[in-house]
């Protein structure tokens, strides 16, 4: 899950606007980078604990459901944080990032593992409401389409790790750690002053038609939906067709390199009127060889390709909702989160929920329907 915004909040004077774009983008990248990492290494994580503790992999579902618990929470508390400013938000998401993914690393404790997770989901949480304030303007959803694909790319990175130190015989899951030296650095670095200023008029700014901000915040629900599903259970799906935990692992890399392919090409075809259409057809077919083959490569191929269409779902649907007029910044931001958790908490839930009754490969089938939503509820216009 990644963010976008197009637009800078109305009647903002352009010095107002940001402290410097390649500084926020310098802080938001790390931040990303970081979280991206931790996400892409959830799904493998899950199944290396539920091996470690002998439980079925069903039941720790919770652990991905940290940080859609930590979105929801930062979505009602939101706006009050802000106003300590996005740049020392970042600094104490970072380091709370940092608590977190050390508890989630270093124990087999399933209470402090679930600490851990949720200080994750807090803090990375914090990291998705301050970047669409942090980035703004015309340029913003290249910007952060940019950065998001750096994140990605770290993405990458964490499976194949985790992987290989349980190749060597190592506990897989100190991979996690990788990213604690960007993080105490984002932690030590100067805050970024967040944008403001007084309007340069006092003209009003109409108020969202309720239609249109409901059916953006659906949509943003359902791109990341589908996005979890495979971040969280893509390994699991692996597994089941024969391959080995080390193996799975390594190989559901797949989905986090079809979305930093993805979101690369994302910085030009975001903004094109087809971009959610051509997202959704991709993964919807990603998502049909993840669920007709019952070979590892043929999976990992269908991961690959689900990546590359949801990688502009989020972007997209986030920029729509943020550039929804009479919407201030501060509550897009918020209401954003509360979308994201919202999906976070459910869609991996309820495929895991369909994992105990059915088989994991039919439960893969659930991306499909809401793909399907989520093209009925996209409007036909540019973003």
């Amino acid at each position: 899950m990644e963010l976008s915004a197009d637009m800078a909040p109305a009647g903002n004077s352009p010095q107002a606007v940001s402290a410097g774009p390649r500084e926020d983008d310098l802080s938001v990248g790390i931040g990303l980078a970081s979280l991206g990492f931790l996400l892409a290494g959830l799904g493998p994580a899950v199944v290396l604990l539920a091996a470690e503790l002998h439980q079925p992999r069903e039941h720790l579902v919770l652990l991905s459901s940290a940080f859609g618990a930590g979105l929801l929470l930062v979505a009602v508390i939101g706006p009050m944080v802000m106003r300590a400013g996005a740049g020392r938000v970042l600094r104490v998401a970072a380091i709370a990032v940092a608590l977190g993914t050390v508890a989630m690393a270093t124990t087999r404790l399933l209470p402090a593992v679930s600490a851990g997770a949720l200080l994750v989901g807090l803090g990375g949480a914090l990291m998705v409401l301050v970047t669409p304030v942090l980035i703004q303007g015309r340029a913003a959803a290249a910007r952060l389409t940019r950065v998001n694909a750096i994140a990605s790319a770290t993405g990458i990175c964490a499976p194949v790790a985790i992987g290989t130190l349980e190749h060597l015989g190592v506990h897989g899951r100190f991979a996690l750690l990788a990213p604690l030296p960007a993080l105490l650095v984002l932690a030590i670095r100067r805050p970024v002053p967040s944008p403001g200023g007084r309007p340069s008029h006092t003209a009003r700014t109409p108020l969202p038609a309720a239609g249109r901000a409901v059916a953006g915040w659906v949509r943003i629900v359902l791109a990341v939906s589908c996005e979890f599903c495979f971040v969280i259970w893509g390994v699991a799906r692996i597994q089941d067709t024969g391959a080995s935990t080390a193996s799975a692992a390594a190989l559901s890399s797949a989905f986090p390199i079809g979305m930093a392919i993805g979101r690369l090409a994302g910085v030009r075809l975001a903004g094109r009127s087809g971009a959610v259409l051509a997202g959704c057809l991709t993964a919807a077919a990603g998502t049909g060889l993840v669920y007709a083959s019952q070979s590892p490569w043929p999976v990992t191929i269908g991961l690959a390709i689900a990546g590359l269409g949801t990688a502009v779902l989020y972007p997209v649907t986030l920029a729509q909702f943020v550039g929804t007029p009479g919407l201030a910044p501060r509550h897009s931001a918020s209401l954003g989160a509360l979308a994201s958790g919202a999906a976070v908490l459910a869609a991996p839930g309820l495929l895991a929920a369909l994992d105990g009754f059915l088989s994991l490969r039919v439960a893969f089938l659930l991306p499909i329907p809401v793909l399907v939503a989520l093209l009925i509820l996209t409007p036909r216009s540019r973003t």
